[in-house]
């Protein structure tokens, strides 16, 4: 690891001294730059940003405590080292503040400042190291964190290991609200966009998501359901109990709005849960605040779920409570793969429009169901763009109750014929255990594995859930402790070294989960299970 060093002194021949006395490729170090004034050391350092500056006090044009003071101001963390005749405390008070290294005292004695050198050497890449160990065990945490909160959205979730947040004195994991982002109209427009366009432009949501709240939200999880549709998750607030308004989305909303709306017809709602939820709410929350923007008016921007409004909301929505009911079994039918749901569907369908007293309140209630069906089939990847292009095609006509039903049902059997004819769930999850058994020692969560397979987060969850039987997280972890004790049994690398290789980049972290899975750690089952041993 090459570190750099600038070297600052009016005096040219301590400048000289400094640059070829010292051994400084011997210890790791390049000199970028030789400075006669703060001046030109500061454009030096803006430009190659050194690890450890050399810096004179009392220099022409800039002095060293100018200089500092200016360094720190651009944000350059760059260890310095005071090069000084000077020692009155005015000076040390001043270094100090700036945070100030050490200092040498002219004349300068070149061993006792060969000394000083490595040692902030030895430091400043003991830092590192430990800021990229940092980094990476942040990266492994955000990604155990959405992949559990995922599970949980989708009410699949048993499994805490690796989550960060606190816990109330209750012991359950609270949350401090929760807001649902939908995009109207996304489905139909989309319809001519690649899928790479459609990935793209999702992920630039997302990523704007990720920092458009944190003026009012101090810390959340932006989690994408499906195309179109990002939950965030608040894990705290800008200011503890103060309870988000309609006012302060406002400039968020502008924001993206504006951003959407150069997709013509594409408008941006946002439903909101202001309460406390626990882990065990958040799924049910979830379907609540869907039934909420689906039921509501399209050109209702923000809806608010607190439980008051939601109490008189779901008394209001009872009369159309019949048509969610349908929503429901209609996606749980096709993410489940269940043919006798879907055949159910259509027969209480026929049956329910065929008594309904007002065809307008039938034509309603179908047209949800296809605008409902026509975004889980493309999350299940039932239907190609020309297929989908031609129903929504089919929607801007003016269609008779008889022919809105016929559309329902065909896309229904066409649903039932694409699970029976292929073999898609099975394959895409034998990939899924091949892709993870390839990676197991690297950082990798849902979403990245589902664009290696080309299918939405959610419709992974749901299909590794029933294939094997435990969801994403449970399954990674039990086939990293499995190779590890292959490892631990079978070699005698170190257990630091064992965990890196399977995932695990700290080995205190590693014991932990390991030693949960099998009721030891890993040197206990080295020293039970080795054959040396």
């Amino acid at each position: 690891m090459k570190l750099k060093a600038l070297l600052v002194d009016d005096e040219i021949h301590i400048l000289n001294n400094l640059s070829k006395v010292l051994p400084w490729e011997a210890m790791g170090f390049e000199i970028v730059g030789l400075s006669k004034n703060g001046v030109e050391a500061l454009e030096v350092a803006i430009r190659q940003r050194p690890d450890l500056i050399l810096c004179d006090i009392r220099m022409p044009v800039m002095d060293g405590m100018t200089l500092i003071q200016k360094l720190r101001e651009h944000g350059l963390e760059s260890e310095i080292l005071l090069l000084t005749g000077y020692q009155e405390f005015e000076y040390a008070r001043t270094g100090i503040r700036y945070g100030v290294k050490d200092y040498i005292c002219k004349p300068i004695n070149y061993y006792e400042l060969e000394e000083v050198v490595r040692k902030i050497a030895d430091e400043v890449r003991d830092n590192r190291k430990r800021q990229s160990k940092e980094q990476h065990l942040y990266r492994v945490a955000s990604l155990a964190n959405e992949n559990y909160l995922l599970h949980s959205l989708l009410g699949q979730e048993r499994e805490e290991e690796g989550v960060l947040w606190d816990k109330e004195e209750s012991g359950e994991w609270k949350f401090r609200g929760v807001m649902l982002l939908d995009l109207e109209g996304y489905a139909h427009r989309s319809i001519s966009w690649t899928l790479h366009e459609r990935k793209a432009w999702n992920q630039h949501i997302k990523n704007m998501l990720k920092d458009m709240f944190k003026p009012i939200i101090r810390e959340y999880t932006v989690l994408q359901v499906r195309e179109g549709e990002w939950c965030l998750i608040f894990h705290s607030l800008e200011e503890e109990g103060e309870r988000i308004t309609k006012e302060q989305l406002q400039a968020g909303y502008d924001q993206l709005q504006g951003i959407v709306s150069v997709k013509d017809g594409i408008m941006v709602r946002m439903c909101l849960e202001r309460n406390a939820i626990g882990v065990a709410e958040l799924s049910s929350v979830y379907q609540r605040m869907q039934q909420m923007l689906i039921l509501s008016h399209p050109q209702e921007w923000f809806l608010d779920a607190d439980r008051i409004f939601a109490n008189s909301f779901e008394a209001h929505a009872n009369s159309e409570g019949t048509q969610w009911r349908f929503i429901e079994q209609i996606g749980n039918g096709l993410r489940n793969g269940s043919h006798e749901m879907l055949v159910q569907v259509v027969t209480e369908l026929k049956y329910y429009v065929g008594h309904l007293a007002e065809n307008r309140a039938a034509e309603k209630l179908l047209h949800y169901l296809l605008i409902h069906l026509l975004r889980e089939m493309r999350e299940l990847q039932m239907l190609t763009g020309d297929q989908e292009k031609e129903v929504w095609l089919k929607l801007q006509e003016l269609l008779s109750l008889k022919d809105l039903m016929s559309l329902v049902v065909s896309l229904l059997d066409r649903s039932r014929e694409s699970l029976s004819t292929k073999k898609t769930a099975e394959t895409l999850m034998i990939s899924a255990q091949n892709y993870i058994q390839h990676h197991l020692g690297n950082d990798f969560g849902i979403e990245d594995i589902a664009d290696y397979l080309g299918i939405s987060c959610s419709y992974f969850c749901l299909l590794f859930k029933n294939h094997f039987g435990e969801t994403f997280v449970e399954y990674l972890t039990k086939q990293r402790v499995e190779m590890a004790k292959c490892l631990l049994s079978g070699s005698d690398r170190s257990v630091t070294h064992i965990g890196s290789v399977v995932g695990y980049q700290e080995r205190r972290y590693f014991t932990k989960v390991f030693q949960k899975y099998t009721g030891m750690t890993p040197s206990e089952f080295r020293m039970k299970e080795s054959p040396i041993s």
